[in-house]
């Protein structure tokens, strides 16, 4: 029995399933380790952002591959699993290396532009997040659906530009996966209507 085989609606469950039990390891494997909070941030902000990445990544890849073109509507669920992990990484930040501290948070934001910009980039994917589904297609038409979601080509750059300033010291994922995005966005624009 190929992929070809399960109905879309069930591989789209079963990305779902695989995406829940990814981030319930990742946070398994953080207790587990010898720094909860650092692991935690680490596993949740870089997976989040590879999904982001990956969503992006749908619409290129499916002109070339029919495997991809076939499955293009599951780019959806991995963009909102990319903001599910984001949320929680900023949650980690607040919760768990905070404790709900503002002050000295709202300190941390203006002493550290990778802050900043991380922050900018959950708040441009909470449109994303709210209106990726039916209703907000409904709610908006698809010409003001399709404006919002353009939101996500200000949103995944400011994502890998605060991987990348996270970064102590290896920056070369953060260098690489901003690659795959400069070729996403010049194809992009190539074929933009």
């Amino acid at each position: 029995m190929g992929l070809r085989t399960i109905p879309l609606a069930t591989r789209k469950h079963l990305l779902n399933i695989a995406l829940c039990i990814g981030l319930i390891w990742g946070v398994y494997d953080a207790i587990m380790g010898p720094d909860l909070v650092s692991d935690l941030r680490d596993f949740t902000g870089r997976y989040g952002a590879y999904l982001l990445l990956i969503s992006l990544m749908f619409s290129p890849l499916s002109k070339r591959w029919n495997w991809v073109k076939r499955n293009l509507t599951m780019r959806r669920n991995i963009g909102v699993w990319g903001f599910i992990y984001a949320t929680v990484h900023l949650l980690i930040w607040i919760m768990l290396e905070f404790y709900y501290d503002w002050v000295l948070m709202l300190d941390e934001i203006a002493g550290n532009l990778f802050i900043l910009l991380g922050i900018f980039a959950f708040v441009l994917l909470v449109p994303l997040a709210l209106t990726s589904n039916r209703w907000g297609l409904k709610r908006y038409g698809y010409r003001k659906w399709q404006n919002i979601h353009t939101l996500t080509y200000m949103a995944v750059p400011a994502v890998i530009a605060h991987h990348f300033m996270a970064q102590k010291s290896d920056v070369l994922e953060p260098l690489l996966m901003a690659l795959v995005l400069v070729l996403v966005l010049v194809w992009r624009y190539r074929n933009a209507h």
